[in-house]
């Protein structure tokens, strides 16, 4: 029985194969950020969401937004396969995806940008109704027992958002390896990347989930730095993802 390596080991590899090599990672990073940081911003303060038909607007731009930054999250993944595999990365491989054939990537992001989207829909629709209801007049009452809002529609909300959430975790955890694969495979169809990613994942995405939940405490830390530590933390941790996917396939192919 193959017996994969565990998260410090996996994190250990990603420290050694990152020494030396964070200019360009850290440089790649910032350049990303620049690139889609001000898109997502802009659809947020132009696009209102108070109604439902400027929600499904807003999921309508979010969307093609997504689209747009799969060719980084794509070129992120090239980055580090080669950070991994021992290969000097360059900045300049953050827009390896955009040369070419795009139309796999464009298929594969939709797919999973799709899936975001209409699982964060349900609830925001609510959202709508649920700050209609919203009565300023009643807070007074809270004392009282009242509620200042319509409570089967509080709990609406907190239901779907919670499915809608564990929904989206699973299946991103499913189809998280399809741009490794795509990178690795590049002969294979859209498609079947798809169904590898699911194969690959299959009793393995509790693994992945805790080695993505194992960075949290350094997330949290990197708020006293007002985040700039993020810098050396988000390699560190894309390090860890690419070997995760080189350790998995290597140990599927035996």
């Amino acid at each position: 029985m193959n017996q994969y390596l565990s998260s410090a080991n996996l994190k250990s590899l990603a420290k050694g194969q990152l020494l030396g090599k964070y200019p360009p990672l850290i440089g790649a990073l910032v350049l990303m950020q620049l690139c889609t940081v001000p898109l997502s911003l802009s659809i947020s303060f132009l696009i209102g969401t108070d109604s439902v038909i400027g929600v499904l607007i807003y999921s309508a731009a979010l969307f093609l937004l997504q689209l747009f930054v799969g060719f980084f999250i794509a070129g992120e993944a090239y980055i580090y396969l080669k950070t991994a595999c021992g290969q000097r990365p360059t900045v300049a491989d953050l827009f390896h995806c955009f040369r070419g054939d795009t139309s796999k990537v464009a298929y594969l992001q939709a797919i999973l940008g799709g899936v975001s989207v209409l699982c964060s829909l349900p609830a925001m629709i609510i959202q709508i109704y649920l700050l209609q209801s919203f009565n300023l007049s009643e807070i007074d009452a809270l004392t009282e027992g009242t509620l200042p809002f319509n409570a089967v529609l509080f709990l609406a909300y907190v239901i779907v958002t919670i499915v809608g959430l564990a929904i989206n975790i699973i299946i991103d955890l499913m189809l998280s390896q399809v741009f490794y694969l795509m990178l690795d495979f590049p002969g294979y169809s859209a498609s079947q990347l798809l169904k590898m990613s699911v194969r690959l994942m299959k009793g393995n995405k509790g693994r992945l989930f805790y080695i993505q939940l194992s960075f949290v405490p350094l997330l949290l830390l990197s708020l006293l730095s007002c985040g700039i530590a993020v810098l050396w933390i988000h390699p560190y941790m894309q390090a860890t993802y690419a070997n995760f996917y080189l350790d998995l396939i290597k140990k599927k192919s035996k």
